[in-house]
């Protein structure tokens, strides 16, 4: 029996997001999901998804440049918390604050087998880049938070955000 492809939609959802805190556990050398998870472990969604006070699922993080330290790339993991959060931060962790800004969301439809997350998430990359966010009114602002790779489930799809400002539309 052959099995239905993934469709090729994708939705965008734009959400203010209030100042807040990330919490995120830097790399040093991984790239994606699978050279983090070689050298940091997997441990991670499941720390991060036990924080009841956390504002999404834990992700997959693209760090801009002015959120990078020294001796750390621009790949971790992590999660936004209220500002006010106020727990330990666990072990390996640091906590950075976020300014207030608007995140777009993007949404990949649902598939069949759960073995296909990694074709779900590369087909919303290729959706992605061929989305144009000025015609929408938009721009990326890389500055103001790291890219959220959330990966996929067959139910869900696959999840991303990026962080985005408003501007004119020229007409």
């Amino acid at each position: 029996m052959s099995k239905e492809p993934i469709k090729r939609t994708m939705t965008v959802t734009a959400v203010e997001r209030p100042a807040r805190k990330l919490l995120l556990l830097r790399s040093v050398r991984a790239t994606d999901y699978f050279s983090f998870c070689a050298e940091m472990g997997c441990g991670w969604e499941e720390v991060f998804n036990r924080i009841p006070q956390r504002l999404d699922a834990a992700a997959l993080l693209t760090l801009p440049e002015n959120m990078i330290k020294p001796g750390t790339g621009n790949t971790a993991a992590g999660i936004e918390v209220p500002v006010d959060y106020d727990e330990p931060v666990p072990a390996g962790c640091d906590m950075i604050v976020l300014p207030p800004c608007t995140m777009l969301y993007f949404q990949g439809a649902s598939f069949q087998d759960e073995g296909d997350f990694g074709e779900a998430i590369n087909i919303l990359l290729e959706e992605m880049a061929a989305y144009n966010p000025a015609q929408h009114g938009w721009q990326y602002a890389p500055e103001l938070a790291p890219y959220f790779n959330f990966g996929a489930s067959a139910a869900q799809g696959a999840k991303m955000a990026r962080p985005a400002r408003k501007i004119g539309l020229h007409g």
